[in-house]
């Protein structure tokens, strides 16, 4: 049953390990307060286990001029959580622009030329690589998505609606333990004009 009320947490009564999170993001971020607001937000609701089922842990698009911190955020983020600016997974969209590339995220199905030496990138081994007892969460960065294919626009809708993803060779992929966050520069003339120094 809908009940149209968003659930919020108040953000003076986040756990210890959520404040840590948020004040880590700070020292390492200025200027950006609502994307970190949001970003521990979601990390808190997690924490909480009240993330809606079979959906990503969060959904997050950063718009916003190029040297505006979006990519930042996202290795501050790996930085707080996992101590490592590259405990996340990045996919640079202009890479997948023409839809053959997409075999290189999930592989090629069986029987294709060059199956066994497509290594895809988004495997459940490459997501859960910086799990650790404590904390089983990725960080999932879709760089510039306005540059992606029809092809990988289709994957992402299912990502982010169902949590899951098909590999070339049948094998699925739960992405319900992952923070998915798409940076894009798209219509960054606009926003600087609306947004002083921040991302959309």
């Amino acid at each position: 049953m809908k009940t149209g009320l968003s659930t919020t947490l108040d953000p003076n009564r986040r756990s210890s390990d959520a404040r840590d999170f948020d004040s880590t993001l700070r020292r390492k971020i200025v200027g950006q307060d609502q994307a970190l607001e949001k970003v521990v937000e979601i990390y808190q609701m997690f924490l909480a286990g009240l993330n809606p089922p079979g959906r990503p842990v969060g959904n997050l698009l950063f718009l916003g001029p190029t040297g505006s911190g979006k990519t930042r955020v996202v290795e501050a983020m790996a930085e707080s959580l996992f101590g490592d600016a590259r405990a996340c997974i990045k996919i640079d969209c202009a890479e997948f622009q023409h839809s053959h590339e997409i075999a290189k995220l999930i592989g090629s199905p069986p029987g294709y030329l060059g199956h066994r030496e497509t290594h895809p990138l988004l495997t459940q081994e490459a997501l859960n690589q910086w799990h650790t007892d404590k904390l089983k969460l990725s960080i999932l960065l879709f760089d510039e998505i306005e540059k992606a294919s029809d092809s990988l626009w289709q994957l992402l809708l299912g990502i982010l609606d169902k949590a899951t993803l098909t590999l070339g060779d049948n094998r699925r992929v739960d992405l319900s333990q992952c923070i998915i966050i798409m940076t894009s520069n798209l219509g960054a003339a606009e926003m600087t004009g609306l947004v002083d120094g921040g991302i959309g």
